[in-house]
């Protein structure tokens, strides 16, 4: 199976077990926090095969380019920002100085197309959510962005990689309804992955920003209080994301493929390496895939669905 298929194989496959991926489905193994204290290049999470397995175009320039829904391919700062931190991680990996060069190479990139208001706009859309804006900011976008920037901060002393991922945390807190990703209700909120005009609220791209504001509080203290905030916030939402018998996805009411439920299971897992209490959540979120029943039920609803 061509690893930059979006087909459906695997994302089954997925409900039951761990043993199988391709590239769209890579279920990344958790950074010990041991390892992650004593180099901070390391991720929460080894994201690296984003790096070291893709075998798709890129720009003259040598920026990545994503495979979009309609088969062409774009330059697209959600999945370049990823890529970039996975570069990181492969030059950890691999200790080959050809991933930190691309690494800079596209921290550089963002850097360069960074817009004033400290955002990432995307021109390419999934067709499920063509009521985003033409072009969207991402949440998620916004967090890998930081830190894979803050990596370049380490790496290189120069201040311009920290001013844009400080900008990029300014722009978390830019309202959806004026152009930006964050969404109150309910006397919470969430920094949207996608933000269409209702609250779609996807938990995995909400993570990532959450992670990312950890990172930055670690190298300001001055983000502390925003990183707090997030993480008694997320604490608040996770019961919304819990349907009895498996994850939602979204806070629309999609419940997770079985890769984002494993996926999330991940998060939460780094997460727990910080914060105790998100252990809970995991536990009884592993619990869902030792339930025969809760697997199918989530697999048949999924597909009924669609």
């Amino acid at each position: 199976m061509n690893i930059f298929s979006h087909g459906k194989p695997i994302t089954i496959l997925q409900y039951f077990t761990s043993k199988f991926d391709d590239y769209w489905h890579i279920l990344y193994p958790v950074t010990d926090p041991l390892k992650r204290e004593q180099d901070h290049y390391l991720y929460f999470y080894d994201i690296s095969r984003k790096a070291l397995d893709y075998d798709g175009d890129f720009s003259n320039e040598g920026i990545y380019l994503f495979e979009g829904y309609d088969g062409k391919y774009h330059l697209h700062p959600l999945e370049l920002a990823q890529y970039s931190l996975a570069c990181w991680l492969a030059w950890r990996k691999t200790d080959d100085n050809i991933w930190v060069n691309k690494a800079m190479l596209h921290c550089d990139w963002l850097v360069e197309n960074q817009e004033n208001d400290g955002s990432w706009r995307i021109e390419h859309k999934n067709p499920k959510y063509s009521d985003l804006p033409s072009p969207w900011p991402s949440g998620m976008a916004q967090g890998l962005a930081i830190s894979s920037l803050l990596r370049a901060y380490r790496y290189t002393g120069e201040d311009k990689y920290f001013k844009c991922a400080k900008r990029a945390c300014d722009f978390l807190e830019v309202d959806v309804g004026h152009g930006g990703v964050k969404r109150e209700f309910d006397d919470v909120f969430i920094y949207e992955e996608y933000p269409r005009k209702q609250l779609n609220g996807v938990l995995n791209g909400y993570i990532s920003a959450v992670l990312a504001l950890y990172e930055l509080s670690q190298t300001d203290s001055d983000f502390q209080d925003i990183y707090l905030k997030n993480i008694q916030n997320l604490k608040k939402i996770l019961p919304k994301f819990d349907s009895g018998f498996w994850t939602y996805y979204a806070l629309d009411g999609v419940l997770s493929s079985g890769f984002y439920h494993r996926y999330v299971i991940i998060q939460l897992k780094a997460l727990a390496s910080i914060d105790q209490e998100f252990g809970v959540c995991v536990g009884k979120f592993e619990k869902y895939l030792d339930c025969t029943n809760c697997i199918f039920k989530a697999l048949w609803l999924k597909v009924k669905k669609r």
